[in-house]
């Protein structure tokens, strides 16, 4: 599962500035100013929610990107790197990160419901949607079917019909590649994103 951060977090890769653009829980992306020495391995230190974020990673791939078109216009690398090792403290904070940008998905979702025709919108409101839409993956292929029930399948999920064609694809990346307890946890969101009575999600949920 790959998340792109809201906003980049700034770290450290050894000595070097960096700043994290999206995570997993295998790696990372970074974008940084100067190209990395060859190593084996590279240690990434960051914070997220005042917990603090240590691995060793290994650099799997570098690109080059121009920003601006003019002939003085910086350069600036993005980086994939691997998890090669990471405490459980730290991954637990990683898949916390993770989590929180599900959960903003989710939000996201309640949100676009609200600017949607009356009808839909006095159901997002009461917090029932007038349709969903299960998403279901069987033996690795996905369906979509539109019901009024709610409830969460056991390999898949439901969300409001109204979420996008994007949210919608992110959130199968998501699932497709997440662990058994993540797929509950994407579960468990998705199933407060349509049932929540004030018409959000409620952060009350503890994995």
């Amino acid at each position: 599962m790959r998340v792109t951060l809201l906003q980049p977090i700034a770290g450290a890769a050894g000595t070097e500035r960096v700043y994290v653009v999206d995570a997993s829980l295998s790696g990372v992306r970074l974008s940084h100013l100067t190209l990395f020495q060859q190593r084996d391995d590279c240690r990434i230190e960051f914070e997220w929610d005042s917990k603090p974020i240590q691995f060793a990673g290994q650099v799997r791939w570098t690109k080059l990107q121009k920003i601006g078109s003019a002939a003085f216009s910086k350069s600036v690398y993005q980086s994939g790197l691997e998890i090669a090792a990471i405490s459980p403290p730290a991954h637990e904070a990683l898949r916390g990160l993770i989590e929180s940008h599900i959960e903003r998905a989710f939000d996201e979702q309640r949100a676009n419901a609200r600017g949607i025709p009356p009808l839909a919108d006095q159901a997002a409101e009461s917090g029932q949607a007038s349709q969903f839409a299960r998403h279901e993956l069987i033996r690795g292929v996905w369906r979509k079917i539109v019901t009024n029930d709610p409830c969460q399948p056991p390999m898949g999920f439901s969300v409001d019909a109204s979420l996008s064609r994007s949210e919608v694809e992110m959130l199968r990346s998501a699932y497709e590649s997440a662990d058994p307890p993540m797929r509950d946890i994407i579960r468990k969101f998705a199933e407060l994103s349509i049932a929540s009575p004030d018409g959000n999600p409620s952060r009350r949920y503890t994995p």
